[in-house]
């Protein structure tokens, strides 16, 4: 079902719910499955006006470099697609969690998403980590 939350449009998975207002206030939004594992967050960060930032794939290799050498653990091999919106991403399988992380943008706007899980091996976090990365696929600003 294509949805939009939070300003983004993007195919929803069966099942998945917004769970922001059930968090601290400041919270970013967050989808999560009831009976599920783990959680899908999104940051957005809008131009509003000024010099055209013009983000590109370049851009976002950069960002996602960065913020996975910010972190204690190793990524896989980084994914990207071109597009009318641009995505990189990678995922870590360590200290007993999975971590994914993709950024996106129209080269404008820029999105970080992320999803994240105790644990590595269980099926339920396979289901919910191909789950993300449709809906990450699917994402329009």
């Amino acid at each position: 079902m294509r949805v939009q939350f939070h300003g983004l449009l993007f195919d929803l998975a069966a099942d998945w719910v917004d769970a922001t207002g059930d968090l601290p206030a400041g919270s970013p939004p967050t989808l999560v499955r009831p009976t599920g594992v783990g959680a899908l967050q999104f940051s957005v960060a809008r131009y509003s006006g000024g010099k055209h930032p013009h983000v590109s794939l370049v851009d976002l290799q950069d960002m996602l470099g960065r913020h996975c050498d910010s972190l204690t653990r190793d990524f896989g091999a980084h994914t990207v697609s071109d597009g009318d919106i641009d995505k990189v991403g990678c995922v870590s399988f360590e200290h007993g969690e999975t971590l994914a992380i993709w950024y996106l943008s129209n080269g404008r706007d820029v999105v970080l998403v992320t999803y994240c899980a105790m644990g590595t091996r269980d099926p339920e976090i396979s289901k919910e980590l191909a789950e993300s990365k449709l809906m990450v696929e699917t994402i329009d600003f």
